[in-house]
């Protein structure tokens, strides 16, 4: 995990605190066209929040910020991190229609809803969806949802309205999640949602017979700089990773008049895409700062004083190119965030279904790459449902060895037995 993960992590966040424009040059690129995974034209839109929804955009961040410490903070296999939680956040926002009781008050509370309609959540998360991707025309932000249930299990119709008008979700039945073809088809989605940069969301592991439901958000986002690094400035320089060893990198150069702010233990700096309506923020801690130790004194308030305390000034600043996939399972963080009884089996998911269901697994896959030109990053957020009482839809795959009786039924005399320890050998 570098430095430098706020990169990553924290280019959602941005689409409320950006601000202010980048003047001056960088170089112009040499196509200057719409990216081509553009497949519409996208009538720009402005991005209005009521007062109520501008609480809980600040709530929300409060999410955004406790996930990247429990992130940052617990990760020890991998040096770079990327984390979406806008993805994260409206994935469990689509089970949370289908949660009451405590259950759903530990969702709310969590995600930063605490005391907020349910109607009104679901009228936050619709703006974002409905406006994000057309903000602009040059940077392509794309937004998917989708449900696949099984389809003998009963699931309550009004929670399955609510998800597809609210979350746009796409729904689909299947007969059994273990099956190969229908994780090929859930893992076709998540590669179809994000331009080809996320080509598994769901393996076998992540299934069992008992699964119900699986969800899924996918995120997608492409901008180009509006102040271009000048790729004959880019050289190689050194980088001192997390555990402090020193590597050679493409750094890439620019002067130019850009939003700043510094403070004792850190510096900021704002890069806008075309149009300003994405920014990526990089917060630099000093240097020496053990990041461990930064993290747990990063709080919504810190974030937000470094955002409100930048001032446009002339800047030589010198960044790496990176590129890198991560994923983690959530399950643990969110539980340690708070959201703990909905992976119980005795989790409250009454309006998802009349029958006992909880929450098996939350899991994100991550993908970024900055150059000298744009920024391209992907999030699938993906959960699964199983019951707890599988009554009629019980699945019985005799895939291991197995016990056999022949009996007589009126009173039970036993005729055979034995055991089928493989089927292929016949002595």
């Amino acid at each position: 995990m570098k430095t430098n993960l706020f990169l990553a992590l924290l280019f959602v966040l941005c689409l409320r605190t950006c601000s202010g424009e980048v003047i001056g040059g960088g170089e112009t690129p040499e196509d200057p066209n719409t990216p081509t995974e553009q497949t519409e034209i996208r009538e720009p839109k402005q991005l209005v929040f009521s007062s109520a929804e501008e609480q809980l955009q600040y709530r929300t961040n409060e999410f955004s910020m406790n996930m990247l410490t429990l992130i940052g903070q617990n990760e020890t296999k991998k040096e770079n991190i990327c984390f979406s939680p806008l993805s994260a956040s409206m994935a469990l926002g689509i089970l949370m229609n289908g949660a009451d009781g405590n259950t759903l008050s530990q969702m709310q509370k969590t995600l930063g809803f605490e005391g907020v309609e349910q109607d009104d959540i679901n009228a936050y998360y619709k703006n974002l969806l409905l406006t994000l991707p057309y903000l602009d025309t040059t940077t392509i932000v794309n937004i998917a949802n989708a449900l696949w249930l099984k389809e003998i299990f009963p699931f309550n119709q009004d929670y399955k309205q609510i998800t597809e008008q609210v979350f746009d979700a796409t729904i689909d039945n299947v007969d059994d999640f273990t099956k190969q073809a229908t994780l090929d088809m859930i893992n076709q989605w998540g590669s179809d949602k994000t331009n080809g940069l996320i080509n598994e969301i769901i393996t076998r592991d992540m299934v069992s017979p008992s699964t119900v439901m699986i969800f899924a958000n996918a995120l997608y986002f492409k901008g180009i700089w509006e102040s271009v690094f000048n790729k004959k400035l880019t050289q190689a320089g050194e980088f001192t990773t997390l555990s402090g060893q020193k590597v050679k990198t493409d750094m890439m150069r620019m002067d130019d008049d850009l939003l700043y702010t510094m403070s004792n233990d850190a510096q900021m700096v704002e890069l806008n895409y075309k149009d300003g309506k994405y920014c990526m923020d990089i917060l630099l801690p000093a240097e020496g700062t053990d990041l461990s130790s930064f993290l747990e004194t990063l709080t919504l308030n810190k974030w937000e004083s470094y955002i409100k305390s930048l001032y446009s000034t002339q800047v030589h600043i010198e960044l790496p190119k990176f590129k890198f996939n991560y994923n983690r399972e959530l399950t643990d963080d969110l539980k340690k965030a708070g959201i703990i009884d909905v992976f119980n089996p005795s989790a409250n998911l009454s309006r998802l279904s009349n029958m006992d269901t909880y929450l098996s697994f939350v899991k994100q896959y991550c993908y970024i790459a900055v150059d000298e030109e744009s920024t391209e990053a992907a999030a699938v957020t993906v959960g699964g449902v199983r019951t707890t009482s599988v009554g009629d839809n019980v699945a019985f795959i005799a895939n291991h060895p197995f016990i056999f009786v022949i009996r007589e039924k009126q009173y039970g005399t036993i005729l055979f037995t034995g055991i089928v320890g493989d089927p292929t050998k016949e002595e």
